[in-house]
């Protein structure tokens, strides 16, 4: 009987090194000028502190050191640059999805300057309670830059990854070249029931091409990583950074001792990617024991790292009651189910039983867990529950099939990842033909309000989960007075003249 590869020897026991640091300040740094920013100034200056403070103390400042070699570092930014260009949004110079609507008018009006954000619509007040830690050093640098700047900022944070990769592949002793390219391409076999429907239901199988779309299943998606930059990069990098950390250093004290900065740094980004990653990081640090328990509750950075989300999350949750939620049968019936364990079978089964034959690493085995639980419960427009919470899970899987890939000891099972790996970057393929159309311009005026009543979410979308009335008596304490910015969404030319509807 031939022995599958133990992960858990492998992973998890690198010490903590500049690279580390780098990651932890990548993430920290927008939600420290979050905290600076929006709070009111005694709270602000507090939680500013003890981030400030968390990072000094973080660990691999005295053990580190760069150890990536300076070509394999230069080529990660040069990966970095192109990566960024052709798989995201974000500049424009390429056709960018519907999703870019909002989202530049969020930095749009973070650029303009006077933080928090609010706006008077009417004889309403509206406060702009979005993640928006993301779009905020690009934002610094004022509107007629902030969108180059939101270009670089981003293309950066996936150089950082590539690095991250890089350093993982040499501590798992498989090359980095494939384990970057099926990280790149890594999603389900959505291509399958894709073409199915499209080829029983819809308009044929053509029509899948410059579309694009996971939503085969309706209830539920686990997005590809394509998907992922093209659609939604501030979910994907504080959900892809902490799994990075984990599976270099999670099984060392210095994990358990510091991982709190690193959530509380992914929660300003996005709470529901960095609910995905706190769970493997907390499960991964009950794994180490009572050293490990002990590790976490005398870390500084720990401690540092809660007083810093605290007012984070007060803030993010606040008016949150009012975001569709619910169990999922309790809102479609039993008979979601199928749809539920079809879509479990597509996404996840697929890769994960040849994954399982070929190797063991306690993280999958509980990364296995969350994906299979998170369809169960519907927070927000999309069921964001699953869509987000499940980006960090499906890493820690996507890392297991590339190390196991490489590495296999049966040429059946590894057979059976490569078709799965295979159909999979296919479907990312798919997805990423969107890029076939046309390039549309941002509008360099167009505020949030008004990108909401124009888009092509202006039917189908609640934005309780970007903005809440105002004032909210919980934030009255907490955040600095508002200057609400006045907007007439119905008395102006739409936003995006040459933009798709």
């Amino acid at each position: 009987m031939q022995r599958r590869l133990d992960l858990d020897a492998r992973l998890g026991r690198a010490p903590v090194d500049g690279l580390s640091l780098a990651l932890v300040f990548y993430l920290l740094m927008p939600a420290l000028l979050f905290a600076g920013l929006f709070l009111t100034w005694p709270l602000a200056v507090f939680a500013v502190a003890a981030g400030a403070l968390g990072f000094v103390f973080s660990p691999g400042w005295r053990v580190g050191g760069w150890r990536l070699p300076s070509g394999a570092t230069l080529a990660c930014m040069a990966g970095g640059l192109a990566w960024g260009f052709l798989c995201t949004g974000t500049h424009h110079l390429l056709y960018a999805a519907v999703d870019w609507q909002i989202r530049d008018a969020v930095l749009h009006d973070l650029a303009d300057g006077g933080w928090p954000v609010a706006y008077a619509v009417g004889d309403l007040t509206w406060l702009l309670r979005a993640p928006v830690a993301y779009y905020l050093p690009p934002a610094l640098l004022g509107p007629a830059l902030a969108q180059a700047g939101l270009f670089l900022w981003t293309a950066l944070g996936l150089a950082l990854v590539l690095m991250g990769l890089a350093s993982l592949a040499r501590q798992a002793g498989v090359g980095t070249g494939w384990l970057v390219l099926v990280f790149i391409g890594f999603g389900g076999l959505d291509l399958l029931p894709n073409l199915w429907l499209d080829g029983t239901q819809g308009a044929g199988i053509a029509s899948y091409l410059g579309r694009g779309g996971e939503w085969w299943a309706r209830d539920f998606q686990y997005s590809g990583h394509v998907t992922l930059l093209l659609w939604a990069p501030n979910h994907a990098l504080p959900g892809w950074i902490p799994v990075l950390l984990l599976a270099r250093h999670g099984r060392r004290a210095e994990f358990a001792a510091s991982a709190g900065l690193v959530l509380a740094a992914a929660l300003a980004w996005g709470p529901l990617s960095a609910f995905g990653a706190g769970v493997l990081a907390v499960l991964a640090i009950l794994m180490q024991g009572r050293p490990g328990l002990l590790a976490a509750l005398r870390g500084l950075p720990n401690w540092c790292g809660l007083a810093l989300a605290l007012p984070v999350v007060a803030v993010l949750t606040a008016g949150s009651s009012s975001i569709p939620h619910g169990w999922l049968v309790a809102r479609d019936g039993a008979g979601a189910l199928l749809t539920y364990a079809l879509f479990l079978l597509v996404e996840v089964a697929a890769v994960a039983v040849p994954v399982l034959a070929l190797a063991r690493w306690r993280a999958l085995a509980a990364a296995l867990a969350l994906l299979a639980l998170l369809p169960l419960y519907v927070f927000g427009p999309g069921n964001e529950m699953a869509m987000r919470g499940g980006i960090a899970p499906l890493a820690v899987l996507c890392l297991a099939a590339g190390i196991a890939v490489q590495q296999a000891s049966s040429a059946v099972w590894r057979g059976a990842l490569v078709v799965a790996l295979a159909i999979g970057a296919a479907g990312q393929v798919m997805e990423a033909s969107i890029l076939i159309h046309p390039p549309w311009r941002p509008s360099p005026g167009c505020t949030l309000p008004e990108a909401a009543a124009q888009s092509v979410f202006e039917d189908s979308t609640d934005w309780s989960h970007y903005v809440i009335p105002w004032p909210e008596p919980r934030l009255l304490a907490l955040l600095a007075p508002p200057e609400p910015r006045i907007v007439d969404p119905a008395n102006l030319a739409r936003c995006w003249p040459d933009a798709p509807r």
